[in-house]
């Protein structure tokens, strides 16, 4: 290798390692102009993979692999056919080019001994396993080997899959211990590799979100601009932008999770396709708690398999008044899936389901499941959903309020605002009788909640208990943000039947800029459909 060639390597590693992607393309592209090597094409794989270039990524490790053959580097090459395997299975959702890259890479790896990529060889296969077990056990193979290889960024991102995945069985505690550990591990600099370090935070978002853990999820993704001030790189990816979006829709930050799902869908679009459902799914949870719901139920097509999609679709039909609809998917879900931490807040909506179809010992059967299942853990989230479901069943008043008020206290310390105001709520329906003026009181608190969110049903919700305690009228504006004068523009052309694209032409603007023009007029006018904006803007255009 002459001098000037290594020279571009050297320049093309170094630009790596300050994660300065394009001038790391510009380097190995200069050094494959001297001559192909398998170091250059796997360096311009790396850089073009870092700026969502994957097909071409793809095309330059497939050939690297083809030379590392040739020259007999095997580790190399069982390095690049993981990687293709990887990109063929979360971006474009090859499974049967997927199984076989990976198990090129597998059959190329074991005659080497113990190495970083062994390493990681068994780090994806046990991320692809779907037996807890053969998981458990890939995943034991991989830390063993990295800590013998000295691989730490390996040891640390073995941590952090088995901290999630304890949390996803229900050990919520030991498995967050670990990924608070791994992620430490990253904020002192242990680890160095940027793949590994963005699925570490993948992972603790991943927890987070289904935890409803917003303090801990805002914690790290404070301590993340260390990282990012250290390495040039942030650790954010869409699918980490998918979890943040959740957990953003749990705090109540709706405009921004919006933003961050939709940012996420489209970076799926341009990256890892097979994935993009999930950003979908979670716009899904955002527009049932809107109010949206015929948006909703169209987001949800298709999304009969997705474990995450029972929530919403059983909130759908519970606004809807399908009660017998709602109880019958999370009879369903819960025979596939264990009774744990996890499906405690479906469990709720079962006791509500039950309660509107009059079953009453049904709900407080799951009522005290819960209640029985808090006693065994420490988690806050947990206890405040069992005092939710108490407070519904208890028969006695005083019982049931104390047992809301807590609830409702303990979903404030938690940041989740739409439970609190929803818990606030159902308390006022329990004082209705002996002490209407604190049911008023009560019942005022969350509808400016709800109006605060934007939370169109759960407001009417609200306004339908203050009407029966004798408040007529709609007791507060059903929206609570002032239009800006490019929404009020918006809303006068949808006021003229426009659609999105004859909005977008109007007004020189992107189509997508005029559906999040749209979505900011129903939220902040508590409107749940089109039609009701364009009603609206017609009474406004007629009222001027």
């Amino acid at each position: 290798m002459d001098a000037e060639l290594a020279g571009l390597l050297t320049d093309g590693q170094a630009a790596v390692e300050r994660a300065d992607w394009p001038s790391a393309q510009r380097s190995f592209e200069a050094a494959l102009r001297r001559e192909e090597t398998p170091q250059a094409l796997d360096g311009l794989a790396q850089a073009l993979f870092f700026q969502g270039e994957y097909g071409a990524a793809i095309e330059q490790r497939e050939r690297a692999f083809e030379l590392f053959r040739v020259a007999g580097d095997d580790v190399s090459a069982a390095m690049c056919a993981r990687f293709v395997a990887f990109l063929y299975g979360v971006v474009y959702g090859n499974r049967a080019a997927f199984s076989g890259w990976l198990a090129r890479a597998r059959t190329l790896i074991e005659a080497t001994g113990d190495s970083s990529e062994r390493a990681r060889i068994e780090l994806t296969q046990a991320n692809m396993a779907a037996d807890p077990e053969v998981r458990d056990r890939h995943l034991a193979a991989a830390v063993d080997i990295a800590r013998r290889a000295g691989d730490t960024d390996t040891v640390f991102d073995v941590m952090s899959h088995r901290g999630l995945h304890l949390v996803l069985q229900g050990s919520v505690d030991e498995g967050m211990a670990l990924l608070d550990e791994a992620l430490a591990a990253v904020a002192g600099g242990e680890v160095r590799d940027l793949i590994a370090v963005g699925s570490m935070y993948c992972k603790m978002l991943h927890a987070c979100e289904v935890t409803s853990d917003v303090r801990r999820a805002e914690d790290w993704l404070e301590l993340a601009e260390g990282f990012v001030a250290r390495t040039n790189h942030r650790p954010i990816s869409a699918i980490c932008r998918t979890h943040y979006g959740g957990i953003l829709i749990a705090a109540g930050r709706w405009s921004d999770a919006e933003h961050q799902l939709e940012v996420s869908a489209e970076l799926y679009e341009q990256t890892y396709r097979a994935l993009r459902r999930s950003a979908v799914v979670r716009l899904a949870v955002l527009r049932v708690r809107q109010g949206r719901l015929e948006e909703a139920s169209q987001l949800l097509v298709g999304a009969e398999h997705d474990s995450y999609a029972v929530r919403p679709q059983v909130e759908l039909h519970l606004a809807r008044g399908e009660a017998d609809l709602a109880m019958s998917r999370i009879e369903r879900f819960l025979r596939e899936h264990p009774e744990t931490e996890l499906t405690a807040p479906i469990q709720l909506l079962l006791v509500q389901a039950q309660l509107k179809q009059g079953e009453r010992d049904s709900a407080a059967a799951v009522a005290a499941q819960l209640s029985a299942l808090a006693a065994t853990r420490t988690s806050p989230l947990l206890a405040a959903l069992a005092d939710h479901a108490a407070g519904l069943l208890a028969t006695d008043a005083t019982e049931a309020a104390g047992r809301l008020e807590a609830a409702l206290a303990a979903f404030g310390r938690l940041g989740l605002p739409l439970e609190e105001a929803r818990a606030r709520l159902d308390l006022a329906g329990v004082l209705a009788a002996d002490q209407p003026a604190m049911a008023l009181v009560e019942a005022r608190a969350a509808l400016e909640r709800f109006h605060e969110l934007a939370a169109a049903h759960d407001a009417d919700e609200a306004t339908s208990l203050l009407r029966r305690l004798g408040v007529r009228g709609h007791s507060a504006p059903r929206g609570t943000g002032a239009l800006t004068r490019r929404e009020q523009e918006v809303l006068a052309l949808v006021g003229e039947g426009m659609s999105n694209r004859d909005i977008a032409e109007r007004l020189f603007v992107s189509r997508r800029t005029a559906e999040h023009h749209v979505s900011n007029i129903l939220a902040k006018l508590g409107l749940t459909s089109r039609a009701e904006v364009t009603a609206y803007a017609v009474r406004a255009a007629a009222g001027r």
